[in-house]
This record gives C-alpha cells, structure tokens and sequence, in this order.
C-alpha cells in the first residue's frame, strides 16, 4: 500500500497515529514511535472520536487491521507509514532517502510487516484483512 507525497508537518501540529490501545505490542510500537520521534505524534486509539473523524472512510476492518498516520492532508497505512515516520524522526531528507533506497524501504516495510503479523497471529487484528 503506497502513500502519495507527504507535505512538510509544522512542529505545532503533530501527526497522528491510529493504533490500536488493547492491543499490547501495538501500544510499544506506538511508544516507541512517540519516543523516536520526540512527541511529534499524538499515538489515538482507533476507536476515539477524531479517529472516526480521520478514518471514517475506511471499513471497520481495515481500519483494526493497521496502524494509521495522519498528518498535514496526507494518510499512510499499513507498512506504508515507515517512510513518514522516518522524515518525522529525522526530516524531510531521511524519508526521500527512504523512499529512493528500496533496500532501506524495503527493509523498515518488512520490520513493520514482522511486527504487524505478530500482532494478527495474537489475535489483535480483524483476520481477514491482509495489505
């Protein structure tokens, strides 16, 4: 699943990543991130109301079924959201080259894919949903 262009975020308008908070190695992922990113994102629950204002579009299960990013008028999902949380973490620069080196894309889609599919083998995710 590929996003479109991000568009630069301001420090005073942190992204926001969709998760999952019953779920216990989504809440470390979205710790980790937080962290990683030194509180730039605002880690929401999935079912929370700007959840539903932001991902309302999406089928319930697709929604459970990945971590969402939000930020400026973009969206990622999915493994989609590495390249992103790459620029947040070290700028704009870090995700272009993410994104222009397919072994460091392809290499953070598959820490996420690895994280994501223990996630679904624990029971955390809606099953049928795949990306």
């Amino acid at each position: 699943m590929r996003r479109q262009t991000v568009i630069a975020q301001s420090p005073s308008s942190p992204a926001h990543l969709y998760y999952d908070p019953g779920c216990g190695p989504c809440r470390l992922f979205a710790q980790v991130a937080q962290w990683a990113v030194r509180s730039r994102i605002d880690a929401l629950p999935y079912d929370g109301p700007q959840a539903r204002r932001a991902l309302g579009d999406m089928t319930e299960e697709f929604r459970y079924a990945f971590a969402h990013l939000v930020y400026g008028r973009e969206r990622a999902s999915g493994d989609a959201i590495m390249a992103p949380l790459v620029g947040l973490t070290i700028g704009p620069t870090g995700e272009r080259v993410v994104r222009s080196v397919p072994s460091i894309d392809g290499g953070l889609r598959w820490v996420y894919r690895k994280f994501w599919d223990y996630r679904r083998t624990r029971g955390c995710a809606a099953p049928a949903a795949t990306p």
